[in-house]
């Protein structure tokens, strides 16, 4: 009996390291667009910096569209579950001073546009949201989801405004050239020739304007030649492809809708066609054309078209769309700074689909299997049994999990989990003493979450009633239901800065032990129940680093007063992003387990150390490894042990979306 209970109680220990609920935080993804009109470093940092916590971070920029273009790209902030104020956000480079920002609205992704000057957001806000007033500012205020969803439909409105402002500008420059055509047919052949050389002359000019980068001068030149001589397609096309980059997208549009080119021109074309309304936010035309293009398998077009691509598809949150486009980049870049991009931006693919699928999931199946070496599998002191203790282990299990409700602020679902052991021998050979501790458990839970507010804070209720039934072999052979349990966990939390939540969890269960020895003093059936205090910090804005702390206080009211005892435990984790892409932790524990009613009172301590690190091997295959130190020390010298636990666990996930 007593093996089985401390086999049992291994088990447990060795999953205590894990058993912190994760799910404290959303996202919000912004993506950030640098207008900063010059050529320069095709790639640069910038810092983002939460004004309310003083928190940074760190996003790195690629330039869109060539050179002049702007320097986008993607970040995600870190919320607690429940927090949905609005966070003020400072942009800089690093040593500048703050850049004036903007908060575009509408969009599911948050789109942060950049400004080195308050009149050049102020001529942006006049020529792009004449429908909103924007006071220029050095920070930009990140929406709350819902007033985001308010604007979406004012969003929509605009883009039909566009389309029809577009349509009218290409009939008028379609009207202008057959106009400029007649008025070039009535003149004389001396008068034609005259204007055609001194269009060429135009020309000339503008290239060397373009060439130095001098957009602004090259387009003046371009429109005097294409006024000269209408009838020059080349022209056209050049003038077209300055209008893009002065910003004058519209116009783009109209004056490369006439330009015919040659065929080794014209993917060159539909580039910036697809730029144009890329940068129309025409995303429905742009993701089409970019997709075009990246099907020709063109060296130099191809890959970038591929990379615009992706980005339109995390904004539409076509995720799996999106991880095509950047596999085909790292595939097919010359480009090594559009390679680590596109590596960065496939992490945020896998985030953000996570997260948005979270939202809309309603079954979710899980398998694990991994390979555990337990210097210790029974938990007791070596020199009292005569068996080896040491153990290597096969852990694997499956759970599946129904939503069967899902609101905005709650859902109600089901789980059923099985998770077992097999134990051997460090020569791979069976041991039926070490397999005494070897576990079967199967459980049910009735998961429900529920957000609300109350006092003006936004509060997140979680209850969790779960039935669980273990079975063992305590004396070697068949394994038999040992434990049965039901009980019920409950947890609120709140978040009290936008960097500090705190969580209180109570757990109530009865535990009924249908071992044969368990009678009298060694009655394993127990009422339990328990608290524990969880404050978590958040220590960047990207959510990559926290800190938690977790003090439990436990009492276990056994039938039999050898098995009643008060536990309390303090523990402290450290999360952070480790090397190749790992995520770590560290964690050390500290307990003490007090049976003072036992027929031999004792005192159990109990630290524990553990470092772990976790890798998404894809989006629904993780990697987890640690490496643990456990100490045990009691008062009775039978009761102590120490052991190295070293896991590797593979964690396999599928999940069915509802509507």
């Amino acid at each position: 009996m007593k093996l089985a209970a401390l086999g049992l109680a291994g088990t447990l220990i060795v999953n205590s390291a894990y058993a912190l609920d994760a799910r404290i935080s959303q996202t919000q993804s912004l993506e950030i667009e640098l207008q900063d009109g010059e050529g320069g470093a095709d790639a640069r940092p910038l810092r983002v910096r939460d004004s309310e916590s003083g928190k940074m971070a760190q996003v790195m920029l690629n330039r869109r569209g060539g050179a002049g273009g702007p320097l986008t790209g993607f970040f995600i902030i870190q919320f607690f579950i429940g927090d949905n104020r609005p966070r003020v956000l400072e942009f800089s480079a690093p040593g500048k001073p703050p850049y004036y920002a903007y908060a575009v609205p509408g969009g599911t992704v948050q789109r942060i546009v950049l400004f080195k000057s308050a009149d050049e957001l102020a001529k942006y806000v006049s020529a792009n949201e004449k429908t909103l007033v924007a006071k220029p500012t050095a920070t930009a205020q990140v929406m709350s989801p819902q007033n985001i969803r308010k604007l979406e439909k004012q969003d929509r409105e605009q883009k039909r405004v566009q389309e029809k402002t577009q349509l009218m500008l290409e009939e008028e420059q379609a009207k202008q050239r057959a106009a400029m055509l007649e008025q070039q047919a009535a003149m004389s052949a001396a008068e034609k020739k005259r204007k055609k050389e001194e269009a060429t002359v135009q020309v000339k000019e503008a290239d060397k304007f373009y060439a130095q980068k001098n957009y602004v001068e090259a387009e003046k030149k371009y429109a005097a030649a294409v006024e000269l001589d209408p009838e020059n397609d080349s022209y056209y096309y050049r003038y077209g492809v300055t209008l893009y980059k002065v910003g004058n997208y519209n116009k783009s549009l109209a004056t490369l809708s006439m330009a015919d080119v040659p065929m080794e021109m014209s993917l060159e074309k539909d580039y910036y066609v697809a730029l144009n309304h890329l940068k129309l936010k025409d995303y429905d035309k742009a993701r089409k054309e970019l997709i075009e293009i990246r099907s020709e398998n063109d060296p130099a077009l191809s890959p970038t078209a591929s990379f615009f691509a992706g980005n339109i598809e995390m904004q539409q949150q076509k995720f799996p769309e999106a991880r095509t486009s950047m596999e085909y980049v790292l595939d097919n870049s010359q480009d090594p700074q559009m390679d680590r991009a596109a590596e960065d931006l496939l992490a945020q693919i896998d985030k953000m689909q996570s997260f948005y699928e979270s939202k809309k999931e309603k079954y979710r199946f899980t398998g694990f299997i991994g390979a555990i070496y337990d210097g210790n599998v029974l938990n007791v002191a070596e020199n009292n049994v005569s068996t080896d203790v040491k153990a290597y282990r096969l852990n694997f299990g499956a759970s599946a999990l129904a939503i069967w409700k899902r609101t905005p602020t709650s859902d109600f679902g089901t789980q059923l989990g099985v998770s077992d052991y097999y134990s051997t021998d460090t020569s791979f050979k069976d041991n039926a003493t070490l397999q005494t501790a070897d576990p079967l458990q199967i459980d049910l839970s009735l998961p429900f979450h529920k957000e609300f507010e109350y006092a003006k804070r936004s509060l997140n209720w979680e209850l969790v009633p779960t039935y669980k039934s273990i079975f063992m072999s305590p004396t070697g052979g068949t394994r038999k239901e040992a434990i049965s349990s039901l009980g019920v966990n409950t947890t609120l939390s709140a978040p009290i800065q936008s960097d500090v939540l705190m969580a209180g969890r109570l757990d109530v269960s009865h535990e009924r032990s249908l071992l044969a020895t368990s009678v009298g003093d060694d009655d394993q059936t127990a009422l339990r129940y328990g608290f524990t205090l969880l404050p978590t910090w958040i220590l960047d804005l990207k959510g990559e680093k926290s800190l938690t702390l977790d003090a439990s206080y436990i009492i276990n009211q056994a039938e039999g007063r050898n098995y009643r005892y008060k536990r309390s435990a303090l523990g402290l984790t450290y999360a952070f992003p480790a090397w190749w892409k790992f995520n770590g932790s560290l964690r050390g524990e500290y307990s003490s387990q007090n049976y003072d009613e036992a027929t031999s009172p004792r005192i159990d301590t109990n630290p524990i150390v553990t470092a772990a690190f976790n890798k998404d091997l894809k989006r629904n295959v993780n990697m987890l490894l640690s490496l643990q130190y456990n100490v045990g020390d009691s008062d009775e010298d039978s009761y102590d042990y120490n052991k190295f636990v070293v896991t590797s666990l593979f964690t396999f996930t599928h999940s069915i979306l509802g509507k």
